[in-house]
């Protein structure tokens, strides 16, 4: 019964392309994965919690952007002035917990559509989105804790870094601000 389908031409056809078409799209999505996973192996060795170094300078305010409009933003009573893109992505993406002082971290972010948190992503932690949604949702549903604060605007972010003891976040433009602390990346 299964030859007798084969009989007919155009079914056999229809049959081997649908075949090519359905091989082809299993391998390329093995590949896009396994490429995914080449380059975020570096960011997800360790899932356990970092407490950031003290740094040796204290009570001096740094500005200096990230990218020519973004600038990583701390509530006021963060010593650290800069961190390294290291230490910037162990705060964004969860592992780290903790400032040096003892202070909890608590990491504010604008929603994966808005093209300021997209480019934050890109040009400062020099990561993909998903790479760094990954993270979170592992952080989440693994029950370690909560993800990220999630903010609406610009103006948000900044009312609730300059708010929020240990608050952490990134704003795109200048601030002129002197209840803000501005962190420069090494």
């Amino acid at each position: 019964m299964f030859i007798d389908m084969f009989i007919n031409r155009a079914f056999y056809c229809l049959s081997c392309l649908m075949f090519i078409l359905l091989f082809t799209r299993v391998s390329f999505a093995q590949q896009e994965e396994s490429t995914t996973v080449h380059n975020s192996v570096e960011q997800t060795a360790s899932t356990d919690s970092i407490i950031l170094p003290k740094s040796d300078q204290t009570h001096i305010i740094a500005s200096v952007e990230t990218s020519p409009s973004q600038q990583v933003i701390a509530h006021q009573n963060i010593q650290n002035n800069e961190l390294n893109l290291n230490e910037l992505r162990a705060i964004f993406s969860l592992r780290a917990r903790r400032w040096p002082d003892g202070t909890p971290i608590t990491v504010f972010v604008l929603r994966d559509e808005h093209e300021a948190h997209r480019q934050f992503l890109l040009k400062t932690l020099k990561m993909l989105p998903h790479q760094l949604r990954r993270q979170w949702d592992r952080y989440i549903y693994s029950g370690i804790g909560q993800g990220p604060t999630v903010v609406e605007s610009q103006e948000e972010m900044l009312s609730k870094v300059k708010a929020t003891p240990g608050g952490i976040g990134y704003f795109e433009g200048g601030i002129k601000d002197d209840n803000i602390h501005m962190l420069s990346i090494r």
